[in-house]
């Protein structure tokens, strides 16, 4: 299938950006594509975000309205899920979702892949259906504010698959995120892949639990002959009942440019 190009004016604002994430090796289907199951269970967590702020509570997915598949996935893509929530009844809510892909590196574009409408209803801690009061629009999250001085390149939800046997969220996993946070910049800049060749610094702040909505935001930081350095922040927002928003990592990675045989090439001059 080929690819549909689409302006950048047909792209949602940033702030319905509930996801941003870019699929492995493993979420390949038996045609090299990726599975679009693993598709459907990303745009059910995108789904649920503004479903959960909305009731400032638990959601549970109760239907999927429509889903419609415009292209496949591949591997490297890095794809965004914009939600919107379309209605409001006394215990549901109903989500708009579109999902975008941006691919080829050596000349990027971006194509609608999937869009979605899908219902939840809030639920309480026990889990019986509760009803959704009026939207509070001063009920903006507390702590630190996140950056607007660099992208978000990656917005995503840990599961318990992720924990640690202490009840956290594994340093493994973040890692594991900043270093594809980090390496999206790098990739645009090298319109190539790249490869991680040095961790300059890396801490971390606060830990992450399972629910967290944890966003990784990216800043090209020097560009050498070969070589790319990104500085990757990452912010978790938790708590739906009462929002708040803490920074959990920071980190500096050098990536350097590669080409289809793992050769070092020159960064083009932009």
């Amino acid at each position: 299938m080929a690819d549909h190009p689409i302006a950048v004016t047909e792209i949602p604002s940033d702030e319905h950006l509930a996801l941003r994430v870019m699929p492995m090796p493993a979420d390949l289907n038996p045609a090299g594509d990726v599975f679009g199951g693993w598709i459907m269970s990303m745009v059910d967590v995108a789904g649920a975000i503004p479903a959960i702020r909305r009731a400032n509570s638990r959601v549970v997915t109760v239907a999927v309205n429509s889903f419609l598949f415009k292209q496949p996935v591949s591997v490297g893509d890095v794809v965004s899920f914009y939600s919107t929530v379309a209605s409001v009844g006394r215990s549901s809510i109903t989500v708009d979702v579109h999902v975008f892909a941006e691919r080829h590196p050596a000349d990027p574009v971006i194509v609608k892949v999937t869009e979605a409408r899908l219902t939840y209803v809030a639920v309480d801690g026990e889990g019986n259906k509760r009803l959704v009061g009026e939207a509070d629009p001063a009920c903006a999250p507390g702590g630190c504010a996140e950056p607007s001085d660099k992208e978000l390149v990656l917005r995503v939800v840990p599961f318990p698959a992720d924990l640690n046997p202490a009840g956290d969220v594994f340093g493994g996993w973040i890692m594991s995120m900043v270093d594809i946070a980090g390496a999206v910049p790098a990739i645009r800049q090298a319109r190539s892949k790249v490869a991680t060749v040095a961790v300059d610094s890396f801490v971390f702040k606060q830990p992450v639990s399972v629910g967290d909505v944890v966003s990784f935001y990216a800043e090209i930081v020097h560009v050498g002959t070969t070589s790319v350095t990104v500085e990757v922040e990452v912010y978790a927002r938790r708590n739906p009942e009462n929002p708040v928003v803490v920074k959990v990592t920071e980190a500096k990675l050098t990536y350097v440019a590669i080409d289809e045989l793992r050769t070092k090439h020159p960064i083009p001059a932009q």
